[in-house]
């Protein structure tokens, strides 16, 4: 049965899709076989990827997600062109319209878990990326995962809002999912020049689990707009071994 992994954070701009993308791409080049999951209707890692959400209208999240839905989850995954391993299950700008509808029915909490049922041993890892809020969705993603990265960005803004996050992350374990368990926090967007950036990042180290530091640079966001993670694009570079080194630490987790 797959790993699941939910990376999380209900602020944007952190770096969550970056971050989903690379690891997903660091896993399936080592072997595994991967499912990134698109759960953002801004359809960001369904771009990241390559594929245009116009192209993929019928079989996406929302189909899985709808009430009563008869569509085969199997046919709403792609295979991602430029890595071997690696699948998507992208999303569409109607996800928005569907949250409304998961308020109103049964066990809401637990409709992404059913959905994925079927495909969970066809997958070594799944990842899932978490949309900018704390919503029904991230719920979803939530009690249905085995573990959480945290990506955090390193101003004091994006560290206030931590508590918040774990304190919804404890309330999910206690409640719906008690395997749920925190990997740890990346920093993101790191510059070292920064005094606020650097102050920031000590005091994550003070209170958290941080699993990787990425650094400001122009060559991640080259990579999103060319559909080509820097894992991909730039092996040895300082951003990829750090995303290598988080998925070292998943592949870790799911052994023991």
């Amino acid at each position: 049965m797959a790993e699941k992994t939910s990376i999380v954070n209900q602020k944007g701009g952190v770096a969550k899709t970056t971050s989903t993308h690379n690891i997903g791409v660091a896993l399936a080049k080592i072997g595994f076989k991967v499912l990134v999951v698109d759960l953002d209707s801004q359809a960001s890692l369904t771009y990241s990827v390559g594929i245009d959400p116009l192209s993929v209208e019928d079989k996406n999240i929302v189909s899985i997600l709808t009430a009563k839905s008869t569509v085969d989850i199997k046919e709403c995954i792609y295979q991602v062109k430029t890595v071997e391993n690696l699948y998507i299950l992208p999303s569409i700008i109607d996800l928005a319209q569907i949250e409304l509808e998961m308020f109103a029915r049964s066990s809401r909490e637990k409709i992404l878990e059913r959905a994925l049922l079927p495909i969970e041993d066809d997958f070594d890892f799944i990842l899932i990326d978490c949309p900018p809020q704390l919503s029904v969705l991230t719920i979803n993603a939530l009690s249905c995962s085995d573990s959480v990265i945290i990506p955090v960005k390193t101003d004091e803004l994006a560290f206030r809002g931590l508590t918040q996050l774990e304190d919804t992350i404890e309330e999910i374990k206690e409640l719906i999912n008690p395997k749920l368990e925190v990997i740890g926090v990346i920093a993101t967007m790191f510059e070292k020049i920064s005094t606020e950036d650097k102050r920031v990042l000590k005091k994550l180290e003070e209170r958290e689990q941080v699993i990787g530091i990425i650094k400001k640079t122009v060559e991640v966001k080259k990579g999103i707009t060319k559909g080509i993670s820097i894992v991909e694009a730039q092996e040895t570079n300082e951003v990829s071994l750090v995303y290598k080194k988080v998925a070292k630490k998943l592949i870790t987790k799911s052994e023991v």
